[in-house]
């Protein structure tokens, strides 16, 4: 994200501070960054999924002290696909992955562990320097996750939610058992998402085998106005549409 002559209008009255010409906030959002200086996504705080069906959201801010909520509450200012394939059935923690996506079409090569993959298979899937096909890949067929159930190439989404009393928007990574619940969400929303109030709560489920999970349940709670759209879109979704695919592929970091 880069700053400029953008960061000086804004929409007066928003709740949302950061799009206030006339709030602290914004305030510092233009004094904190430098003409040209961009924010780099290991700037944005990740908020994880908990695991085992958790029902709180648990997360270190940016000053590192740890953060407790039942629900995350802002604007979705942003949207995004991603999918990866590990080196093994079960991902290991601070492991890369072999593919990574950013659009479930065209995968991009990020590490040569393939671990217990078939090289011919994946190199029949491989379009160029490294890219690959992520829709023919035979590890994105249903039956080819661990012990049979799934797919073994996961799917996620990217969510980022901006708070009414905060500059940056917090970070969550939906998994597997999230996807089709976000993903419908999104797709049914009466307004652009980056226009939409949603409240992200989480409920316990249960695996096809039997192990549970904590998955996650958007709400859309209200809407902002055309002209705040706008300028979210200029401060946020554009730039963070680029900023995603500088995510840490580690298993550490999904």
């Amino acid at each position: 994200m880069t700053i400029g002559n953008e960061l000086m209008v804004g929409a007066e009255g928003s709740r949302f501070m950061a799009l206030r010409p006339d709030s602290d906030i914004r305030e510092a959002l233009t004094a904190n960054l430098a003409a040209g200086e961009q924010l780099n996504a290991s700037d944005l705080v990740r908020v994880p999924t908990p695991a085992g069906g958790g029902l709180l959201w648990q997360w270190l801010d940016a000053g590192n002290n740890e953060q407790t909520a039942k629900t995350i509450d802002g604007v979705l200012v942003y949207y995004g696909v991603r999918g990866t394939l590990w080196p093994t059935t079960e991902a290991t923690v601070g492991r890369q992955p072999v593919l990574v996506t950013y659009d479930l079409e065209t995968a991009h090569r990020v590490s040569d562990d393939i671990g217990d993959l078939d090289e011919d298979a994946l190199e029949a899937c491989r379009i160029g320097d490294r890219l690959y096909d992520w829709k023919r890949l035979p590890w994105n067929q249903w039956s080819t996750g661990n012990g049979g159930v799934g797919k073994r190439c996961k799917e996620s989404r990217l969510l980022a939610i901006l708070r009414e009393n905060e500059a940056w928007p917090l970070l969550i990574q939906a998994g597997p058992g999230s996807v089709v619940g976000c993903s419908q969400f999104v797709k049914r929303l009466d307004v652009p998402h980056y226009r939409a109030v949603v409240s992200l709560t989480l409920k316990k489920a249960e695996s096809s085998g039997g192990k549970p999970y904590s998955q996650i349940v958007p709400v859309k709670t209200g809407s902002l106005s055309v002209e705040e759209g706008k300028i979210v879109q200029r401060l946020y979704t554009v730039p963070l549409s680029r900023m995603t695919t500088q995510l840490d592929a580690t298993a550490g970091g999904e």
